[in-house]
């Protein structure tokens, strides 16, 4: 017999209504997941951008473009007190680009490759050659020799390159009467037309090969040798640099607080600076203790007391033409790398490198400059008004006389 069911009413069993709120709840659910991963997506790139590698940031102090690349840093040659720098005033280079420093407060020079490794000791022996207080430094590298003013010797010694003692000037023939009250005191060395030329006290003086004086710039009164004001005389001149080429010397007038100008003959041809008056500085230079002729052609000048915090368009480090046109200043003051205490000689070197004397961080700085220089401050620039001289009014004769062939 056949079984007839009945068709059961299952409550269990999703309505339609039910169904379809079950398929929203699904969709809301995908469309909740998909919004959850683009945010974590977002978190993700958002902490990638918060963790990428930054760019190098300047020094403390230092602004963008600062031209200053330093090569390397020479604190001495060991780690002993004696073995340091103790206020160094000179260096310069020689035709390798070793560099050569008088490390004044140690009383000696040292040299060093312009990676700053230690080569040799100049001057510290006892007896004949043995310096005190030595400043500026000239290399005759056809003759190799190195010559080395003697401050407290009054006297410019003379070594070969390879560090012997050869002897030193004026020579013992030399009437001392000539250098006048104050004496001959060596600041700076230079070579023209085949003469030694020596900054003293009061001016430039010009000594042969054997070590006698044949020429002098500076001013007289009567017959007397004398530093002075006056355009055509000089106070503390304690440095100066010559171009070759022309024959043309631009000194750093230094307690004159001036940069001057003059050609072969002395002739003066531009001035910048004026001395103090009733004892207030009223020049545009504080203490330019440093001057150097660049492979580019330009002049640069270390303004000792031209200090500055970030060294972009004011600093220790002014650059001039050949023409006195102010072109740039840069060098900031401190101890961190790039900056200077207190610097002194600046020197050019062979592969565009540079060297100063920095003196109250007891080292010495190789670095590199880059262009464009910073421009300079527009305050600074309007006080920088060079002035220029009649070469009747100012002149030193007679000139040097050039040294015979062969001489």
């Amino acid at each position: 017999m056949a079984t007839t069911t009945e068709p059961r009413n299952d409550e269990s069993a999703p309505g339609p209504q039910e169904e379809e709120g079950e398929r929203s709840t699904r969709r809301l659910l995908v469309v909740l997941f998909i919004v959850l991963g683009v945010a974590a997506l977002a978190l993700l790139a958002l902490l990638l951008w918060l963790l990428r590698p930054k760019p190098a940031e300047a020094p403390p102090g230092q602004a963008a473009g600062y031209p200053i690349e330093v090569v390397t840093t020479i604190y001495g040659y060991g780690q002993n007190a004696d073995e340091l720098m103790n206020k160094p005033l000179g260096v310069t280079f020689d035709q390798s680009g070793n560099v050569w420093v008088s490390d004044t407060g140690q009383s000696r020079v040292e040299v060093y490759t312009s990676a700053g490794e230690y080569i040799r000791t100049i001057g510290d022996q006892k007896g004949d050659g043995k310096l005190y207080a030595p400043f500026g430094i000239a290399i005759d590298n056809e003759r190799s020799l190195a010559y080395v003013a003697d401050m407290s010797n009054r006297a410019v010694q003379i070594y070969t390159t390879d560090g012997s003692y050869v002897g030193k000037l004026p020579s013992p023939e030399q009437d001392l009467s000539v250098f006048g009250d104050t004496g001959f005191v060596p600041y700076d060395i230079g070579f023209s037309q085949g003469r030694i030329v020596v900054s003293s006290t009061d001016g430039l003086y010009w000594f042969d090969q054997e070590g006698n004086v044949v020429a002098r710039w500076g001013g007289t009164s009567g017959k007397k040798n004398v530093q002075g004001p006056l355009v055509g005389m000089f106070n503390f001149p304690n440095s100066f640099t010559i171009d070759q080429a022309t024959g043309w010397i631009y000194v750093a007038d230094s307690a004159n607080r001036r940069v001057i100008a003059l050609d072969p003959d002395g002739f003066v041809k531009w001035v910048s600076g004026t001395p103090d008056v009733d004892q207030k500085i009223t020049s545009f230079w504080n203490l330019p203790r440093s001057i150097e002729l660049g492979s580019d052609g330009n002049l640069y000048v270390v303004d000792t007391f031209r200090t500055d915090p970030t060294g972009m368009g004011v600093g220790h480090i002014v650059v001039l033409s050949k023409d006195g046109e102010l072109l740039s200043e840069f060098g900031r003051t401190g101890s961190d790398d790039g900056a200077f205490s207190f610097p002194d000689q600046i020197a050019s070197g062979p592969d565009g490198l540079w060297a100063i004397a920095d003196r109250e961080n007891n080292r010495v700085v190789v670095f590199r400059l880059n262009t464009p220089y910073p421009a300079v401050d527009d305050l600074l620039a309007r006080r920088y008004e060079p002035g220029f001289s009649r070469p009747e009014y100012a002149w030193v004769t007679p000139p040097p006389t050039p040294p015979e062939q062969g001489q």
